[in-house]
This record gives structure tokens, sequence and C-alpha cells, in this order.
């Protein structure tokens, strides 16, 4: 994923000269806005960014006091974008728009708009994590979106904790290198999850939920099977448990995938136990040591697995 930080900059700047040079660069990059850094501390900002068809997703971490937009920077760089946006840090920031300020407590999220002046000042620490989404596309979505803009929003709902989810998901690097059709795709998914964590009518909520929500519940509960395959009492249940849904929904969602609960959780035992195979540091662990390691309650069913998967039994494997 791209990134623009202070940490590729010469090292014989001075923090002034820091500052100024990442200040340039930013407003070239991603906008004109007005800066101040926090006093006292050492200058330093890091930001990464991705594009996913309409909506772009960016991370940050930096010690900036305070970011606005004033009527001069509007008049010289006009963004018809609104941006979303979850505090990362561990203190409040308070945010003005709109005649409004609102106190962002950490890990709550807030609404702001590219198109009219604003305020925002930070704590001891700047991070947050946002999506940049064009005005249009979520006017579309929410009915008289601008009155949400700098006003309170549940950050308990379902639909919001799915949004955070799956911006840990596009921040990993398995998104890094999608193709143009799974980045649209992306994309939408995110932007109905916008709409709906946001505030979306009836009608945008149920292509929502058959869009976006359901993506983002299917991606946590691969993300809770890839944690817990190697538990030999994993099952549905757990993972319904986990994500609060039922575990006949669980393989509903799996169900549209290439591969099923059972499929899925025996595909990755049956990997985890050929790495260790390969692993000088387990050649001391006895093949049946490695099966339970890995989730296999039985020896004789592990070996049959493996050599229907890998055409050699674990112990021609490991010897191979």
């Amino acid at each position: 994923m791209p990134a623009f930080s202070t940490d590729q900059f010469a090292g014989h700047l001075n923090d002034t000269q820091r500052f100024a040079q990442w200040r340039e660069q930013y407003t070239a990059q991603f906008g004109l806005l007005d800066v101040a850094a926090i006093e006292g501390r050492p200058f330093a900002a890091h930001l990464e960014f991705a594009q996913f068809g309409p909506v772009a997703a960016a991370w940050f971490n930096g010690s900036l006091a305070r970011v606005r937009r004033s009527r001069h920077e509007l008049s010289l760089d006009a963004r018809d974008e609104l941006f979303l946006f979850f505090n990362r840090g561990r203190h409040p920031m308070t945010i003005a728009q709109r005649g409004r300020e609102l106190l962002v407590q950490p890990g709550m999220p807030a609404l702001l708009n590219y198109y009219e002046a604003g305020d925002s000042r930070f704590g001891e620490d700047h991070a947050w994590m946002a999506f940049t989404v064009p005005r249009e596309r979520l006017q579309s979505l929410i009915r008289n979106v601008e009155d949400l803009v700098a006003a309170p929003l549940d950050g308990g709902t379902e639909a919001m904790a799915h949004l955070r989810r799956y911006a840990g998901f596009l921040q990993g690097p398995e998104t890094g290198s999608a193709d143009e059709p799974l980045s649209a795709h992306i994309g939408q998914s995110v932007l109905d999850l916008i709409a709906l964590a946001v505030g979306a009518g009836r009608d945008v909520a149920q292509a929502g939920g058959q869009r976006g929500l359901r993506a983002a519940r299917l991606r946590a509960v691969i993300s809770e099977i890839e944690t817990g395959y190697a538990n030999s009492g994993f099952s549905p249940a757990h993972v319904a448990r986990k994500l609060g849904l039922s575990p006949r929904y669980v393989q509903d969602l799996l169900q549209g995938t290439e591969a099923g609960f059972v499929e899925r959780t025996a595909e990755l035992r049956l990997q985890k136990a050929r790495r260790m195979l390969r692993d000088p540091a387990c050649d001391l662990m006895a093949i049946a040591e490695i099966a339970y390691a890995c989730g296999f309650n039985e020896v004789p069913y592990f070996n049959r697995c493996f050599r229907k998967r890998f055409g050699a039994s674990p112990r021609a494997f490991r010897t191979a």
C-alpha cells in the first residue's frame, strides 16, 4: 500500500524544514490544508492510502496539533467530497463545521466535508483512519447527509463495527495488489457499509445488507476461522458466538464462497501441518504431536487427509 512519510525525507533536514517539506508535498498530493504542528515535539507524520473504486481509504498518525480548511483553501482547492473518520488516538479530537462543534472520543467516528470551512484540533496524539467519498455518491444513499456533518454518530452499531473490521482488512497486504474489478467491488462494499453505518434509508439498508454488511460479516467469519482453526474443538458455533450470529447464518455466508467451514478449516490445518513438517525447528516433534497441534483429533484421519491432499504420507513428506 502506498505510503507518504517523513521517514522518507533526507536525514539532514531540521524540524522546521521537515514540517515545511511535508506540508508542501501533502497539499500538492492530497489537498490544500492549513496545518500546525505540535510545539515542543519533533515533527513526524505517516500516511498510508489506497483507492478502491469510488472510495479512498487512508491511515494517518503524526504530530499535528490543528488542521483547517478556510475560505482561502476552499477558493484554491474545491473538493466535493465527504470524509468519514475514526479517532485512532488515545485522546479526544475536537472538530467544528457547519456551525457545530463535536468532541470525538478515541475509537469514535465523525463525518466532515471538504467543500465547507472546517477546523480540527487534536490532543497529544493525532491518529485516524478515514474513508473519503464523492458527495454525490453518498447523497444518493443518505438523504440530507449534510445534516450528519460534525454531528454525533452512533459508533456502537453492527454496521459501524463491521466498517472498522473492514478497514483493518483493507490495510492488510492482501488488498495491495487488487485488480480494477476487485477494487471496484471493495469500494462498493465499503460505500454500502458507510451508508448503513452513518444512517441510510430502509431501501438502502436492504441493499447494503445484501452487499456491504453481508460482505463484512463474511470477512469477519473468515478472519475468525483463520484465527481459531487449530483448536481441535473449533466449530461454526464458536464463530457464531464470537460474532453474535447464528451457526446457520455462518454456514450460509460460507456457502457462497469457494469453500465451506469444514473444507476451509481442513485446508488451513493441512497447510499448517505441511509447514511444520518442513520446519527444522519441528524435527523432534512426532507426527502425532504435529497432527494435534494443527487441530486434528485422530492421527489415522490426519494421515489419510494429508496423503489425499499432498500425495504422500506425513512421514514420507518429512523424509523427502
